[in-house]
C-alpha cells in the first residue's frame, strides 16, 4: 500500500518549521507505524538527509512513550492502542 506522511519538520527552536511530505510506497499492512518511520529514516539517511526523531522505548505497546497525533488523533485510529501496536491495516491505501 501506498501511505502519505505529513512530518513537522524544524531544525531547532528559532528555527521556522512546516509540514514535508513523504511518500512510502511498498507499506505492509502488517507494519507498524514506528516500523513505517524506521523504513522511511533509513530512506533519508541513504539521502544524506537527517531522519525523523520521535520517541519510543519498547515497541511493545507497555510503555506509552511513542505517543503521535496520527491524522488528528491521540494515537491514531485504533481505540486503546499505543502507536507501536499501531498497524498500517487501521489505514486505507493513498491515506
Amino acid at each position: 500500500m501506498k501511505l502519505i506522511l505529513k512530518i513537522w519538520r524544524q531544525e531547532g527552536q528559532t528555527q521556522k518549521g512546516g509540514l514535508v511530505a513523504y511518500t512510502m510506497g511498498d507499506v505492509s499492512p502488517d507494519m507498524s507505524f514506528l516500523e513505517v518511520l524506521d523504513t522511511l529514516n533509513e530512506q533519508l539517511i541513504g539521502k544524506g538527509e537527517p531522519p525523523v526523531a520521535f520517541d519510543h522505548d519498547c515497541r511493545e505497546g507497555i510503555c506509552g512513550s511513542c505517543g503521535f497525533m496520527i491524522s488528528g488523533e491521540a494515537h491514531g485510529p485504533a481505540k486503546l492502542t499505543t502507536t507501536c501496536q499501531l498497524f498500517m491495516r487501521h489505514f486505507k491505501d493513498g491515506d
